[in-house]
């Protein structure tokens, strides 16, 4: 009842405000888009390597979760459990905890597991997002080794009222919903935005895990999410924007076993979150400032009656960052900051201790174009976490522009990975952690051009990283697994995207391709580890991976077809030729219409995902569905 209760007083706030609003929207409006209280230390990453994610993509996955947004569009490489199961991703043969998941600049990673499920961020929630691989510390903090997720809500003020419903049925009994409202005049800003997401998830697989192979229908796996954000925004002329933001969310899954076990699970995870920033951003000509408090408190309850096993986990952080920017001259800027984070840990396996830290960090950057078509950045961060220094983060970049449309561009950092309190504290059944683990390092380099003109683009990238007291779970005495500081991984590879478009007759076309190369092998096995690990590419970590898409619109129609290809992994450490996870195409394709009538505009949607129904997994024991459709209708007025 008191979550219903905290629902419907926000509710409340809103419509009470945007009754407020409507007083004072003027006749005329002007267009003014301002992004609230994101940080803006992404600007000081000189031409880094983006995944593309255009409005296409977005309004195309804003049906799902940020999941299938990677999955469907083959935007690197996702290690799932299958839909509604937990999902992470891994860029440049780096573990799924290296990356940094930024919600309007706070990381939300967990610092009980140094994951965010992405299979519980819903699209529809963010106006625009970006990828971006290779590893920046010194400017996204802790984690980020291997690519930064940046989710982003921007405002437009004096837009009036706007809003827009859908709803989505599909395959295996699954339904989406969501619902938005934005009022703002030149003053004040309210958005609103909930969905629900709920599937049976009983699609049919080959489970080769018996021979003869035997089809079934999977079983005990159906999910249910929803969730709220809210969002409020003022504008004053001298003092600057302040802005809130609260993002609720639950979620109901149940959880399936792997195939070769026989018997159907009972066990369930029930997932809860609160999520609140608090911002306040100051512009003058020549610099801003901006302040962001943060609030994350997630709790994971998970329950298998079967083998008596119950465990509640909770973590609570409190996240401030102070940020100013000087805009010294045409040529170059700079930008300061310090960043509190407060985390503290309440799980049951951790045997009655309650772990907290307290992480204090000041960050630097200088952007500066010393000579004609040169462009430098260098930026630094240290940490002290509970007292302790953590290695010092920092990071060059440097570009050329041979001129408006082709340059040459390099970034050298430093990066680093703190251990979870998993890693440190875990006490359950069959597991231990480790207080004497290290501090996780990274030495990254990469080199790349890229090429812009008119319809045809594209880039090309080398990287090369060394990631040093790489944290891992090993079986030891009594078969009691424990994280131990095992061994040095190399990550090395090649990265590429290109794009052509083409009118031809009335017909709008582009084809755009992805590629990515990575051989990412252990170099050096410490006392702990497994000699036979030396020189192996990690496990489930494929070395090829790409994506082919052609998009076309003629009037109001538009198809668009992705072929994704992952290459065959390695479901073990030792390489072994009868442990490979089998390479696999899948091809998905969208089709669209729309209506505009007035100021409502009417978006009819079908979709066929594993249009060739290829059987395949995301990790070995868990299959992902074959050929399976969804389609929908989205209204949007003005």
């Amino acid at each position: 009842m008191r979550k219903l209760e905290i629902i419907g007083f926000l509710l409340c706030v809103f419509f009470a405000f945007n009754a407020h609003g409507q007083q004072l929207v003027d006749s005329v409006r002007q267009l003014q888009t301002v992004v609230i209280t994101q940080s803006r230390l992404s600007d000081y990453v000189i031409a880094p390597y983006e995944l593309p994610i255009d409005s296409t993509m977005l309004s195309l996955a804003s049906n799902g979760s940020v999941t299938d947004l990677l999955r469907k569009q083959g935007l690197g490489h996702l290690r799932s459990y299958g839909p509604g199961g937990p999902a992470s991703p891994s860029f440049r043969g780096t573990g799924s905890s290296h990356t940094a998941i930024l919600w309007n600049g706070i990381n939300l990673i967990s610092p009980l597991t140094g994951l965010l499920d992405l299979s519980l961020v819903p699209a529809s929630f963010f106006d625009d997002a970006t990828i971006q691989t290779g590893g920046t510390t010194s400017l996204s903090g802790n984690g980020s080794i291997g690519a930064n997720i940046h989710l982003n809500n921007n405002l437009n003020f004096n837009q009036g009222l706007t809003g827009s419903v859908s709803s989505y049925a599909g395959s295996f009994a699954t339904q989406y919903h969501d619902a938005g409202l934005q009022l703002s005049n030149e003053k004040v800003g309210s958005s609103t935005k909930v969905f629900l997401n709920q599937s049976d998830n009983d699609f049919k697989f080959t489970n080769r895990s018996f021979n003869p192979p035997r089809v079934q229908y999977r079983e005990h796996s159906s999910f249910r999410q929803q969730g709220l954000l809210q969002q409020l925004h003022w504008q004053s002329n001298s003092m600057g924007i302040f802005s809130l933001k609260f993002w609720y969310q639950t979620s109901n899954t149940q959880v399936p076993n792997p195939t070769g076990i026989v018997r159907t699970s009972e066990a369930t995870e029930d997932n809860e979150f609160y999520r609140a920033i608090a911002g306040w951003n100051f512009n003058k000509q020549n610099y801003d400032i901006n302040y962001q408090a943060a609030y994350v408190r997630q709790t994971l309850d998970y329950a298998d009656p079967v083998l008596n096993e119950f465990s509640l986990n909770t973590y609570n952080s409190v996240i401030q960052n102070f940020e100013t920017n000087f805009y010294l001259n045409e040529k170059s800027q700079l930008t300061s900051g310090l960043q509190h984070t407060w985390e503290e840990g309440v799980v049951d396996a951790f045997g009655g201790t309650i772990p907290r830290r307290n992480r204090v960090a000041f960050f630097s950057a200088y952007k500066f174009t010393p000579f004609q078509r040169w462009d430098f950045a260098v930026s630094g961060r240290e940490e002290m976490v509970n007292g302790e220094a953590m290695p010092f983060s920092p990071t060059i970049s440097a570009k050329y522009n041979f001129n408006a449309r082709s340059n040459v561009f390099t970034n050298v950092s430093r990066n680093y990975r703190i251990p979870t309190f998993n890693d440190l504290y875990w006490v359950g059944a069959g597991a231990e952690g480790n207080s004497d683990l290290k501090t996780e390092t990274s030495l990254s380099a990469e080199t790349g051009i890229g090429y812009a003109q008119n319809a045809l683009s594209f880039k090309l990238v080398t990287f090369s990283n060394w990631v040093d007291d790489w944290i891992q779970w090993t079986p030891g005495t009594g078969q009691i697994w424990s994280p131990q500081n095992i061994k040095k991984v190399w990550s090395r590879g090649i990265e590429a995207q290109a794009s052509f478009a083409k009118q031809i007759g009335s017909v709008h076309t582009c084809l755009s391709g992805l590629y990515s190369f990575t051989k990412s092998t252990n170099v050096s096995i410490y006392e702990s580890g497994n000699p036979s690990e030396e020189g192996k590419q990690l496990l489930l970590t494929p070395m090829h991976e790409g994506s082919a898409t052609l998009e076309a619109i003629w009037r109001k129609y538009s198809v668009r077809i992705v072929n994704s290809y992952t290459g065959q992994q390695y479901n073990d450490s030792d390489n072994t030729p009868f442990n490979i996870v089998d390479d696999y195409v899948i091809t998905n394709i969208w089709l669209g219409r729309t209506l505009t009538i007035q100021k409502t505009r009417l978006s009819f949607t079908a979709e066929i995902n594993n249009m060739f129904d290829v059987a395949y997994v995301g990790r070995p024991g868990y299959p992902l569905p074959g050929i399976n459709f969804k389609a929908g209708i989205k209204l949007q007025f003005n």
